[in-house]
């Protein structure tokens, strides 16, 4: 088996990395992943939790095969312990070296909108859509959340040691490690950013045993955002059910105008039958009255009339309160018949 020549890098990434769209549709999935549809809130412990791991995996540094150990400290504790010096050995003796994370407690506005500001109102929008229903019925619930209130929290990081070469071992690495200006962390899956704003000595605080103790602190701003659940909404949308309808036909009934002339006796039936309308009638009539013609006006070739079930032909009597058939054969099934049944009154 032949050796890696030397400069060669041995550890490839085979995994493909996502641009554009798709990238931000992992940061979606990442921040959703073993959860509901809706995003992970995040809160300033989140935040201090992520930033401290950071700081212990990232910032790692190991000296004489020891690992420094890193400690958080309040700004209180951080005070308490800058005067008493608690880190210390069996003989009183100050341990070194050593990283403490002290987190400033004024947190800013935030600046990861890069000036921008929120809508008035603190309204919630559209996230993601969630299909919902069962067996018979199918619907869409929108998932909406607020906007984030952008926050910058600033940590200071100081490294404790009594030589300059570890003081050197650290500042390469925080320098390494923001050589892009930025590095993410990921509370809950949110990605944020840490800037790092400045770095100072505070090597003049004191010599212990005539030893010089050197104190490097790096103040890093995290561009971070809070988003609190409680302030999430499901808001049900469009909901699709199976419905059963019994559709009953409408049925055209033909029109009969019924014109009297008191002074001749004269009555006529003027019949109306729509293109959609049925090819059959009936009429009730009151009084009794003689049928002697019919005058064709329009589509119509035959007219049969039937009283009680009976063909009659004109002319014919009909008595009063009787029922009249009437049934047509039209010409031309797509338009409108018409004709005037002529009679006198008895």
């Amino acid at each position: 088996m032949c050796a890696v020549p030397k400069g060669f890098k041995k550890d490839l990434s085979v995994q493909p990395k996502y641009e554009g769209l798709e990238r931000i549709q992992q940061l979606r999935d990442d921040i959703a992943y073993k959860g509901t549809m809706l995003p992970k809130g995040v809160h300033y412990i989140d935040i201090d939790t992520s930033f401290i791991e950071f700081v212990k995996n990232d910032l790692s540094i190991s000296i004489d095969g020891e690992k420094v150990p890193v400690i958080f400290l309040t700004l209180q504790r951080w005070t308490e312990f800058s005067k008493t010096w608690e880190f210390t050995d069996e003989f009183k003796n100050i341990k070194v070296p050593f990283i403490t994370i002290v987190r400033r407690p004024d947190v800013q506005v935030g600046t990861i909108h890069d000036g921008l500001w929120n809508v008035p109102g603190r309204p919630n929008y559209y996230y993601v859509k969630v299909a919902s229903g069962d067996a018979t019925k199918k619907g869409v619930d929108l998932y909406k959340i607020p906007q984030a209130t952008a926050v910058d929290v600033v940590y200071e990081v100081r490294i404790f040691c009594n030589r300059m070469t570890n003081l050197n071992l650290m500042n390469e690495l925080v320098q390494k490690t923001f050589n892009a200006r930025e590095f993410y962390i990921y509370p809950n899956a949110h990605p944020m950013p840490i800037l790092l704003d400045a770095i100072s000595d505070e090597s003049t605080i004191g010599e212990f045993e005539e030893r010089r103790l050197y104190i490097q602190p790096y103040e890093m701003r995290v561009q971070g955002y809070i988003l609190d659940e409680k302030d999430f909404t499901v808001v049900p949308t469009v909901t699709r059910a199976m419905l059963f309808l019994d559709i009953v036909e409408s049925v055209n009934q033909a029109k009969v105008n019924v014109f009297t002339d008191n002074a001749t006796s004269k009555v006529n039936l003027n019949f109306v039958f729509k293109p959609l309308a049925l090819n059959t009638v009936d009429v009730s009539l009151t009084q009794k009255v003689l049928f002697e013609s019919v005058e064709i006006l329009s589509n119509t070739s035959s007219v049969v009339f039937k009283v009680n079930n009976i063909t009659q032909t004109l002319p014919f009597v009909i008595e009063g309160n009787t029922m009249l058939n009437v049934t047509i054969t039209r010409d031309n099934s797509t338009d409108t018949s018409q004709f005037l049944l002529k009679g006198t009154a008895l």
